[in-house]
């Protein structure tokens, strides 16, 4: 028994210790084909709500700011919530031809072009595009 309680605290330790070894940026990453595999963790964007703008707006200010790493995780987030939506059940494969979808994708590849410039071009886009 004693054994048993020794080899489940140092599993637990070993879960707990490869959670926090894991790897963590402040620059974007992983966002173009060929890029590393295993993404960094990026650090959270400054949100005022949980909307496709508030996250548009944090994408915009953290682009201006330098803080590639916060601006592709508000682009992914903004891109998430443009996803979510009801179709019937035959068609969930058709791929999504929103607009502001189709911004915000170009926007993360500018990002991994570290084209700041077409990447605030296109979160304006964005933006317009979702009528906010």
């Amino acid at each position: 028994m004693r054994k048993l309680l020794i080899l489940g605290f140092v599993l637990a330790a070993g879960g707990t210790y490869a959670l926090a070894a894991e790897p963590t940026s402040t620059q974007a990453t992983n966002i173009l084909p060929g890029s590393p595999l295993i993404a960094k963790q990026l650090p959270a964007p400054d949100v005022a709500g949980d909307t496709v703008r508030a996250y548009l707006d944090a994408a915009s200010s953290a682009l201006m700011a330098g803080q590639t790493g916060k601006a592709q995780e508000a682009l992914e987030d903004a891109e998430t919530q443009a996803l979510d939506r009801s179709v019937p059940y035959n068609a969930g494969g058709q791929p999504v031809t929103d607009p502001v979808v189709s911004d915000i994708s170009q926007a993360r590849q500018a990002l991994g072009r570290k084209d700041i410039a077409g990447a605030l071009n296109a979160v304006a886009a964005a933006k317009t595009a979702s009528g906010a």
